[in-house]
């Protein structure tokens, strides 16, 4: 008989409940991981669930039909015929859905190149930390695209957990002052234990104002970690003659906006997403090296997010809690799912 897991599923587009599957054997190629946790990205999986019970049509079509998840930590069950690189009992990092099992491949090809779903883990690391190597990842791969260099002045629009990610490696590189913006203060208090050197509260306060003020010509390096685009014409606004904008992450939506200061201040705007993993003589950092990075960093102390978390829950409460993302940025930073039994 088939063991039984449980999954995240957004049921009649309504709610978020927990449904039990069959957990496959792996195939050839693949691993079967037992998780234990799982994260919540908060900006790719707060739309999705907005857009399932509020549609969305700057959303793709199929979009809210994606199952809801992003990142895991467990150990490795099973692995199927030719995997070599992992053996049962493996501690593990997987990009999976909310799930309390995960079948896949442990490297898959795309195109001419390939990813790594599943990475062996510091054996040192909780789960919790396990897990942060996904957003250290999109905010490391921020940092590169920055070409961040010590002593650059450095604003960072939304203080979600890769915008705080983005604070703290900031500030470990020697970026001066590191300026986090966010409409909430309660999360403008986990910035500075984050290393943000200095607080906008866009409740209060004018951002470009308070950015120019601080900086005297704005900042060298504006960072656009913010889920809405809204904000995106105040990122540009504050950055210094040449300096640069860089977007990060989940950015959706449409913005109007004036070009003028785009244009004549010649702005550079840079989008950072994501990279193929493999290193290449013109970018030589894959993304699994920079995961080894973040993970490297939290281990050594280097990269403190223990303080960056707010839930650790049963799968039974995520519709509460997706409810709660939604609703509010109020109450809330890095929110897990425990799957052990």
């Amino acid at each position: 008989m088939a063991e039984v897991g449980r999954r995240l599923t957004v049921v009649g587009g309504q709610m978020v409940g927990v449904e039990e599957f069959d957990v496959p054997d792996p195939g050839p190629g693949q691993v079967l991981v037992r998780v234990s946790r799982s994260q919540v990205s908060a900006g790719s999986e707060r739309r999705r669930f907005r857009g399932a019970v509020e549609p969305d049509p700057s959303m793709p079509l199929g979009y809210i039909e994606t199952p809801l998840g992003h990142t895991t930590a467990g150990h490795v069950q099973a692995v199927g015929l030719g995997v070599t690189d992992f053996h049962e009992g493996d501690r593990v990092f997987a990009a999976a859905r909310h799930a309390s099992h995960h079948v896949g491949d442990a490297v898959r090809e795309v195109g001419d190149s390939f990813v790594r779903p599943v990475q062996r883990v510091d054996p040192e690391l909780t789960d919790e930390q396990v897990c942060f190597v996904r957003l250290g990842d999109v905010a490391l791969h921020a940092i590169r695209r920055a070409e961040l260099q010590a002593g650059e002045s450095v604003a960072v629009f939304g203080q979600g957990v890769v915008g705080q990610l983005i604070v703290a490696l900031s500030r470990r590189i020697g970026a001066h002052p590191v300026i986090a913006v966010d409409p909430e203060p309660e999360r403008l208090e986990y910035s500075q234990v984050s290393g943000a050197t200095h607080t906008v509260d866009l409740s209060s306060e004018n951002a470009v104002d308070a950015i120019m003020d601080i900086t005297g010509r704005g900042a060298r390096t504006a960072f656009h970690a913010n889920w809405s685009a809204q904000s995106l014409a105040d990122c540009i606004d504050s950055a210094a003659y040449a300096g640069k904008v860089v977007l990060v992450g989940a950015t959706r939506g449409i913005l109007e906006m004036r070009l003028r200061n785009l244009l004549v201040r010649e702005i550079d705007v840079r989008g950072s997403h994501s990279i193929d993993d493999y290193e290449h003589k013109y970018y030589p950092w894959s993304t699994s090296g920079d995961r080894d990075t973040i993970m490297r960093m939290i281990a050594s102390g280097e990269l403190g997010v223990d303080h960056l978390i707010t839930h650790v829950e049963r799968p039974e409460e995520a519709d509460r809690l997706f409810k709660m993302i939604v609703s509010s940025p109020k109450g809330w930073m890095a929110v897990f799912f425990d799957w052990r039994d």
